[in-house]
């Protein structure tokens, strides 16, 4: 008997109402795992593409994988996949929390929603069925009151809800979904899908208990991981300070986003608005998604001044620059209540930030006037101009009605899209390519658009991750020899994490390995997955994605980044600290064998009293000591300045990515390649 999985989805239609299952083939859970993976299985099967993003005929899917809901460390997430109103393509968006066991125990692995309601509706899920309920009493409520009052109305506290804000409600293009207040499903758009099937809320709560193919071997897998987490540097560092753990860094090495990604390097970002600072002054507690040791989520108060915020979520990186450095904004506090704001209406911060810093440089170019703004005047720092955008962009009220259709389109009729930065029609996440080589060819390849969680570039870029169980090098950093084979690599990992579904987080915290990741899937659901077929099926879920991309529209046009993301910066320019020392320090310190004890203490004293005080000297010292390879090699050292105002070798490392991935000139997969991964149904609806 299979297991992981119930064999089953609940399908809801909300135009006539009913509520029935559907069971799904076996072979598609060993072939697709699950997760985004069946889901886009699921959505070629039923030929998703045909229908346009806001309509009912576009299905909206609730998907688990089959880690979800057990003990393994970092199971607690779930994905939201439709075709995407943003970008009129593919959209997936990864959510954590408390969730996804809920709907686990309800003996269901996914909900997928089709219709929509003349009424705002909710859907309550439990062991017992489903039933479809009115929610006009909810309409206009923001997500925490939402979440709070269906769970008072449906007597459990233990029942979980996902929900949209008034920015879902208003189809704002980039409205998210939200679960246990900060915990999103942020990209693409799901929250408007969800709006425009009036959907409000799914709530469930379940007791069921699903199989396990070898209970004492998949106890055994989970044991590992867990005593791999315990060893990790970088656990340790996400349990300290979060996901903005990285802001120090990587504003050292020019990582962080500054200025709508115009400056080079800004001191004062990461003092002002860095994990360390945040520790040190408004963090409270910190808090977990279900089941997970790590604890990466932050609990910030803010008890007085204009930003005032109750006990809540947070900001994460993404947030921090997004709707922080993205601005030039150095207040905290501001920043914080920003993303509270973003959270509460159900918007994704990383398009919010990126729509309102487009804007702030069309306002100074002179492409927006204040007549377009309703009087307000744009600029870099102004948090009370942000605070008030971000309200007018979720209910859509004067030029926030364009600004919540996304970038591209704002660029397409105000002008300036060289500094409208996106991909596919989706804002580029806090990460920049001309720091980390590696995530040109992510966000350029990525299905969705820009993106930076379908693979593990990020953390092989930043040293975190290898691929040597794949028989891929590890590419160096400003060299585009080695990058599209790492690319792919890093692919197969990334959707493999969205299919499973882990975080990616836990998963690349523990080392990343395939080798576990098949002996926990081998154990839990009983097929024979080794590292090669696990490398497999994450190529075939890779491809289908891809081709469902094209039926969409996509084409190898579509390939494409903004110049200003792969040229030098327009100001200043960055730090050799990334070439100089972070490589060589990350491969001295092996996953799961260095226990960095009191991190917290130790990290923030020495960004504080020295890294930051002494860059301009530590750098100097740094840029005369010589430079080795991983065995020994001592290797030439370049002029940190040619290396700095480098332009990304961008088009070298897309030819070779074509060439290895088999794309031919229409961006397409080829039919040898789809055939060869036992997707010749996608071959013959794509190339006909």
């Amino acid at each position: 008997m299979m297991g992981g999985n119930w064999g089953k989805v609940l399908k809801v239609d909300l135009t006539n109402r009913t509520v029935e299952e559907e069971a799904i083939p076996e072979e598609h859970y060993r072939d697709f795992l699950g997760g985004s993976g069946l889901a886009a299985k699921w959505f070629f099967d039923h030929r998703g593409w045909e229908a346009e993003p806001l309509s009912p005929e576009n299905p909206l899917m609730i998907m688990n994988g089959p880690l979800s809901g057990t003990n393994y460390p970092g199971v607690s997430r779930l994905e939201v996949c439709a075709r995407s109103p943003l970008t009129g393509i593919w959209g997936e968006a990864s959510m954590g929390g408390h969730f996804s066991p809920q709907l686990k125990r309800t003996g269901y692995d996914g909900i997928v929603v089709l219709g929509a309601s003349e009424k705002p509706v909710y859907l309550y899920v439990t062991d017992e069925g489903a039933e479809i309920r009115d929610a006009s009493h909810l309409w206009g409520k923001d997500t925490y009151e939402t979440e709070e009052l269906l769970k008072q109305e449906v007597g459990d506290k233990r029942a979980q809800v996902v929900c949209i804000g008034p920015a879902g409600e208003n189809l704002v293009k980039f409205a998210n979904v939200i679960n246990d207040r900060g915990s999103t499903a942020g990209r693409c758009g799901m929250g408007a899908v969800m709006g425009y099937k009036r959907l409000k809320a799914v709530v469930a709560r379940g007791d069921r208990k699903f199989p396990v193919a070898d209970e004492a071997g998949f106890k055994a897998a989970r044991d590992k991981m867990s005593e791999a987490l315990k060893f990790s540097m970088v656990a340790e560092g996400l349990h300290a300070f979060g996901s903005n753990v990285h802001m120090e860094y990587g504003m050292a090495i020019g990582d962080v986003p500054t200025k709508n990604w115009r400056e080079a390097y800004w001191a004062e970002g990461p003092e002002k608005l860095g994990g360390t600072t945040v520790a040190e002054t408004i963090l409270t507690r910190t808090h977990s998604c279900f089941g997970c040791p790590i604890a990466c989520k932050r609990i910030v108060e803010i008890k007085e001044g204009p930003y005032r915020m109750e006990e809540g979520p947070g900001s994460e990186y993404e947030a921090a620059a997004a709707l922080g450095t993205l601005q030039r904004m150095d207040s905290m506090e501001a920043n914080h209540k920003a993303n509270e704001l973003c959270n509460r209406y159900g918007m994704d911060v990383i398009s919010c930030g990126s729509v309102i810093a487009y804007a702030t440089e069309a306002f100074e170019a002179g492409l927006i006037k204040e007549s377009d703004t309703g009087g307000l005047r744009l600029g870099w720092n102004q948090p009370d101009t942000v605070l008030e955008l971000i309200k007018r962009i979720a209910f859509r009220e004067g030029i926030g009605d364009e600004m919540a259709e996304g970038v591209r389109s704002m660029s397409r009729k105000y002008g300036g899209e060289e500094f409208a930065i996106h991909v596919k029609g989706l804002e580029c996440p806090m990460h920049d390519p001309r720091a980390l080589w590696g995530m040109a060819l992510t966000y350029a390849t990525s299905i969705r658009g820009a993106c930076h969680c379908a693979d593990a570039n990020l953390y092989v870029e930043l040293g975190l991750l290898n691929h040597n169980e794949l028989g891929v090098k590890r590419s160096w950093p400003y060299r585009a020899k080695g990058k599209a084979a790492q690319t792919v690599a890093s692919q197969k990992k990334g959707v493999i994490a969205n299919s499973a579904v882990i975080c990616e987080y836990a998963w690349n915290a523990a080392g990343g390995s395939l080798a576990e990741m098949a002996e926990a899937l081998r154990t839990l659901t009983g097929f024979p997955y080794t590292v090669e077929e696990l490398a497999r099926v994450g190529d075939r879920i890779w491809y289908i994605k891809r081709a469902i991309g094209n039926l969409c529209g996509a084409t190898r046009e579509d390939d494409r980044l903004p110049r200003r993301i792969l040229e030098p910066h327009l100001e200043g320019v960055t730090s050799s600290l990334h070439l100089a020392v972070f490589p060589q320090f990350m491969s001295m310190v092996p996953m799961g064998k260095l226990r960095v004890e009191r991190v917290k203490e130790t990290t923030a004293s020495l960004m504080k009293k020295y890294l930051f005080p002494n860059m301009d000297k530590i750098l100097t010292s740094l840029n005369k000591l010589p430079v080795f390879s991983a065995r020994g090699k001592r290797l030439e050292r370049k002029d940190p300045e040619e290396i700095r105002r480098k332009t990304v070798a961008f088009e070298e490392m897309l030819e070779e990515y074509y060439r290895l991935r088999d794309i031919d000139e229409k961006g397409r997969p080829s039919r040898r390649r789809l055939e060869e991964l036992g997707l010749k149904d996608v071959a013959d609806a794509l190339h006909g």
